[in-house]
């Protein structure tokens, strides 16, 4: 009887034991995922301070072109945009069933001239800067 007693102890400690390390876990990936955030924030506040909506794409890429800063373009994020330039500015852990999901401020903007499909204008003007999250590569 005694030796069930000890067996029952000590699984109860391995089980508190295990609880613990995974509260301690999920708290430690919560506190990481905050601080991400606040540089995607921060990102997208110095961004926004510096390229105020309505000005046009050519100064907008060529801001980025200065400051040394990559980006791509991808059609219609809000499907009624014109081409958006994105900034890559982060990398979060991606579903299963998707390859990556990457965070980006999306510089989007509003076509002043009749557009030909899938072309970017240099008169786009600015018309939001967000933050954008693609899954990519998913099944």
């Amino acid at each position: 009887m005694k030796r069930w007693h000890l067996w029952s102890a000590a699984l109860v400690a391995l089980i508190l034991l295990a609880l613990s390390a995974a509260a301690i876990r999920n708290a430690r990936k919560k506190q990481a995922q905050n601080k991400r955030e606040v540089a995607y924030k921060s990102a997208l506040n110095s961004y926004s301070a510096a390229l105020r909506p309505g000005r046009p794409r050519q100064e907008v890429e060529n801001y980025l072109r200065t400051k040394a800063v990559g980006f791509q373009q991808m059609c219609c994020i809000d499907g009624r945009s014109a081409f958006a330039d994105l900034v890559k500015i982060g990398k979060e852990d991606a579903p299963w069933y998707c390859g990556e999901q990457n965070i980006y401020v999306a510089f989007q903007f509003a076509a002043v001239e009749p557009h030909v499909a899938f072309k970017a204008f240099d008169s786009d003007r600015l018309k939001s800067v967000t933050i954008f999250r693609w899954l990519e590569g998913c099944l």
